[in-house]
């Protein structure tokens, strides 16, 4: 029997989680840059916090022409120009001084760059590489967000203590040229196809174009439908995910932002609160995996609703941080945020790639895409408005876990246990 070739898909995985590490441990660092900032220049947290927003209505933007370009011309074109996109906007953010030139660096070209990397593009690629082990491989991709956070948080504050805030910029911006850039030149690939393979829920020991074919066309009785942005746009489950993805907005950039202010509020130190943001970003890898891993086995649904039940309880004890200060709670929120947060992404990633398979996947992520960016703007928005107006985080953080329950509500709606029935 000849021996079963190595499967490319996993280049892939390795390659995407290396781009979702840079691009989104970069956006979700702003915590940490965002207490620096407030700090040198006296900002209020509401204007300092507008400039993540404004991140996110970039976001959701230029979520269209993204999902457009990844669909057209792959990878390999797309993301090295993204790269480049996000090298300049972090050495332009190295020399901020005023309010606008945030709104402008941080909030507009920045946050093309990190689009052009980001969550949907990845998401349309991977299901054209897995079927059987979706949720898994979205899982590890998407585990790539949570060790970014974990390493480059901490790694920011690092160097603002030692040289500042612009150098942390600086440091970013060096890490992105010379590591994201050629990587993804070089070993990203659209589909199986590009390195004659099969995908892998049909590659045998000697895959061929021919079995390829054959068995794709057996899978068809399971698919029998490929989608196209028109079509999704068209069905309740469609408006039921963005739903979700809107939700997800809310509350995860709600939390990237102010986590950070919040437990320094509380009477920890800079650097425990920025370690702490890099530990849910472990942990929340971890859940990712784990997550995505179950959701193969047990259905996206009861995955989902079993994450945002422990996220929740997360967020109440970070909550309740600011009223006893006991370092347990700000270790049980790390933990259980971190384990069901994580494992949420790749829940919700991979629903939309079972209800609508087919090569416009990129445009219907994209789409979604602009309701992760509309919650992402109003979470970070609602926190700065609501502590500068009360003093303190209670509303925000209910307003979060009142998003959690709403996308549990979503996802059940959608019914991805139903993918290839008509919906």
């Amino acid at each position: 029997m000849s021996r079963r070739r190595f499967y490319y898909g996993w280049v892939v995985v390795a390659v995407s989680f290396l781009t979702l590490f840079m691009a989104l441990g970069i956006r979700y660092s702003y915590g940490v840059f965002f207490v620096a900032i407030v700090r040198e220049y006296g900002w209020s947290r509401g204007a300092t916090a507008g400039a993540f927003s404004m991140a996110m209505i970039s976001h959701a933007l230029f979520a269209p022409v993204t999902g457009t370009l990844i669909d057209r011309y792959g990878p390999r074109r797309l993301f090295p120009l993204g790269a480049i996109f996000l090298t300049l906007g972090l050495v332009a953010a190295s020399r901020i001084s005023s309010l606008w030139h945030l709104y402008l660096f941080f909030g507009v070209i920045i946050a093309s760059g990190i689009n052009t990397l980001s969550y949907s593009p990845h998401m349309s690629i991977i299901p054209k590489w897995f079927v059987r082990k979706r949720g898994l491989a979205s899982g590890l991709v998407l585990s790539g967000i949570g060790m970014g956070t974990m390493t480059l948080a901490p790694l920011c504050e690092s160097v603002i203590e030692s040289m500042g805030w612009r150098a942390a910029f600086l440091v970013l911006a060096a890490l992105v040229l010379f590591l994201i850039l050629p990587l993804t030149a070089l070993f990203h690939r659209r589909s199986p196809q590009d390195v004659g393979q099969c995908p892998e829920d049909f590659e045998g020991p000697e895959p061929s174009r021919s079995r390829c074919v054959a068995e794709e066309s057996i899978s068809s009785v399971k698919t029998p439908k490929l989608w196209t942005l028109d079509d999704a746009l068209r069905t309740g489950a469609f408006w039921h995910t963005t739903a979700v993805v809107f939700c997800n907005g809310v509350f995860i950039n709600m939390l990237l932002v102010h986590q950070v202010a919040h437990v320094v509020d509380a009477g920890f130190s800079t650097m425990l609160a920025a370690s702490a943001l890099g530990l849910v970003g472990l942990i929340g890898s971890a859940g990712g995996i784990f997550g995505g891993l179950l959701s193969d086995r047990i259905g996206r649904e009861r995955a989902y609703t079993l994450g945002s039940t422990v996220a929740v309880v997360g967020i109440l004890l970070l909550l309740l941080l600011g009223k006893s200060g006991g370092p347990w709670m700000l270790y049980g929120f790390v933990m259980l945020y971190g384990a069901g947060y994580g494992s949420m992404l790749p829940v919700t990633a991979s629903t939309t790639g079972d209800l609508f398979p087919g090569n416009s996947l990129g445009r219907i992520l994209a789409i979604q895409s602009i309701g992760f960016g509309l919650g992402g703007a109003l979470g970070p928005y609602l926190g700065g408005y609501f502590h500068d107006l009360t003093g303190s985080y209670v509303a925000p953080f209910i307003i979060a876990m009142v998003s959690v329950a709403v996308g549990v509500y979503g996802i059940w709606m959608a019914a991805p246990r139903r993918a290839g029935i008509a919906i």
